[in-house]
């Protein structure tokens, strides 16, 4: 007889379960209330992005699917106060069981009203990845509990309520867990208000709330409080019990520190001491590595975004005249879709004389987006008298000075004055177009008027590189080529009209045999030759 029962309840869930539909929002009902009014047993509701009615649940299907299209994305699903409901709560859901609700966010923003997210009377809920983005009531709560048995709260962001801000409530609450909650608003952070049966709370983050981090307001029978950091409340960050030397209390260090709003302003930087301070013993986050506390993990597979820089004149080449002149370039710096971006940039000067002018322009702790770009229009103006010859400007990426992530550069000339001259005359050049503008002092132009020819490389020996530096003595058609001892040439490094003044350019040796080679450098006044020995 036992056995005959256990049959037919089980084809009866096999046969709800096959029987299961799921109704969208918009597409089938127009209202998630609506859709939800119309569910039996094992149904599901999807809801489209966009601004919706909350709803109100007194009893009704159990085993319901309640998801939104995403809470964290640039297009969520949003709730607003639900008017069915007498205390204008967005989600009110009473006397019924085995619920998930998921991927929506909650912005109950009319002050007259209520809470955001109130459980009464249930058993067997799963609610994860919700935003409470406000609950503008003087007495608010973010998510509430009362009377419920076997709920669990994970993975979720309450930024918004003026009282408890996760709650169990008078009515008695068993089994709850909370997990890796993100809580940040006026009131209290985690509280009970009755007592809990069989408590966990884990890899939650509660900061800078108006009140206590965490609390037990009464007697609880049994919790488990590990792994969890609250830091910066205004009242006690652990209250009601003594907290083991798994739970912190240090800064979160948050992208929200470096001026990002919005939900993603909640996520971690690097440095963050919520990162692998979870429990070990729960499954690991995507990443392969412990879990992180708070409702984001960082991603450590992807520390960070990988970035592209451009610099490049706007009417390029560019030759400076003899008294000096201004031009125009563009900057830009792309994120790519992985990960932010945390780095400074920074611009550097090379010379003609091969020194580097620099950090200029310095911008530190930048962020970018994932995808996200930042660009500029500038430009650079070179006086009359600064040295004559190749200029290289070069902008950087990276933690200054320690790591250069990436960066782009381009070349400019400046012709050298008639005469050997300078003086006291200043040879500078200025940076303009990012907020400011940055003055930055030069050599003079008088080495730019040496009276003959001349050619050296370093290093010598080399392999596979080195660096070939000359200077003109006038304008006029150059070229500067590598011979081997038989006479051919195995490289012409250039052949084209230059500037009177010092200029250097590489040689990569890496497809020649070791041994001597000759660099001819030649223009219309005279010839100088270089040896260099290629040691591989």
């Amino acid at each position: 007889m036992n056995c005959k029962l256990i049959l037919v309840v089980t084809l009866m869930a096999v046969c709800l379960t096959a029987n299961a539909v799921t109704l969208y929002v918009p597409d089938d009902y127009s209202t998630i209330q609506a859709a939800i009014d119309a569910t039996v047993d094992g149904d599901s509701v999807v809801i489209d992005p966009g601004e919706w009615e909350g709803f109100y649940v007194v009893g009704g299907a159990n085993d319901l699917t309640i998801l939104g299209s995403g809470a964290f994305t640039d297009d969520p699903t949003i709730v607003h106060e639900c008017t069915l409901n007498p205390i204008g709560s967005a989600v009110w859901i009473e006397k019924v069981s085995g619920w998930e609700l998921a991927d929506f966010a909650v912005d109950q923003d009319n002050p007259a009203s209520a809470s955001g997210f109130e459980l009464w009377d249930t058993q067997d809920f799963w609610v994860h990845h919700i935003d409470v983005i406000e609950v503008a009531h003087p007495g608010s709560h973010g998510i509430i509990l009362d009377g419920t048995d076997n709920t669990l709260v994970e993975k979720c962001l309450v930024r918004g309520a003026n009282y408890d801000v996760v709650t169990c409530w008078y009515g008695g609450n068993s089994n709850v867990t909370f997990r890796n909650l993100t809580i940040s608003a006026n009131g209290n952070g985690i509280i009970n208000r009755a007592t809990v049966n069989n408590w966990e709370i884990s890899n939650c983050l509660v900061y800078d709330c108006g009140d206590t981090g965490v609390e037990i307001h009464y007697w609880s029978s049994s919790y488990d409080i590990q792994y969890n950091n609250s830091w910066g409340n205004s009242g006690s960050e652990y209250q009601g019990f003594s907290p083991d030397t798994t739970n912190i209390s240090e800064d979160p260090d948050l992208l929200s520190s470096v001026g990002v709003t919005g939900w993603e302003g909640f996520m971690l930087l690097l440095s963050s001491p919520c990162i692998d301070a979870g429990d070990p013993g729960l499954p690991l986050d995507p990443d392969g590595t412990i879990s992180d506390i708070g409702c984001f993990y960082y991603d450590q597979n992807n520390p960070m975004g990988s970035l592209t820089v451009t610099v490049e004149p706007v009417e390029p080449p560019v030759v400076i005249p003899p008294e000096g002149g201004t031009f125009d370039y563009t900057a830009s710096i792309t994120c790519d879709t992985t990960n932010y971006a945390f780095f400074d940039a920074w611009v550097e000067f090379t010379l003609p004389n091969s020194v580097v002018v620099g950090p200029k322009f310095m911008r530190s702790d930048n962020l970018l987006a994932p995808g996200d770009s930042v660009g500029r229009d500038l430009s650079l103006h070179v006086s009359a008298f600064a040295m004559s010859g190749t200029y290289e400007l070069t902008l950087l990426t990276g933690m200054y000075p320690d790591t250069i992530y990436v960066s782009d550069s381009f070349t400019f000339e400046k012709s050298g004055v008639d005469a050997l001259s300078g003086g006291n005359e200043p040879a500078y050049a200025v940076l303009s177009g990012w907020d400011e503008s940055e003055y930055i002092e030069l050599p003079v132009n008088s080495v730019s008027v040496a009276q003959d020819i001349s050619l050296g490389s370093h290093p010598n020996p080399f392999n596979p590189h080195t660096s070939l530096s000359f200077t003109l003595p006038a304008s006029g058609r150059t070229s500067l080529k590598i011979f081997d001892l038989a006479g051919r040439t195995v490289a012409t490094l250039l052949d084209r009209e230059m500037q009177a003044g010092s200029h250097s350019v590489q040689f990569d040796g890496s497809q020649l045999a070791s041994g001597v080679y000759l660099a001819v450098l030649n223009n219309s006044k005279s010839t100088a030759v270089q040896r260099i020995l290629l040691m591989k």
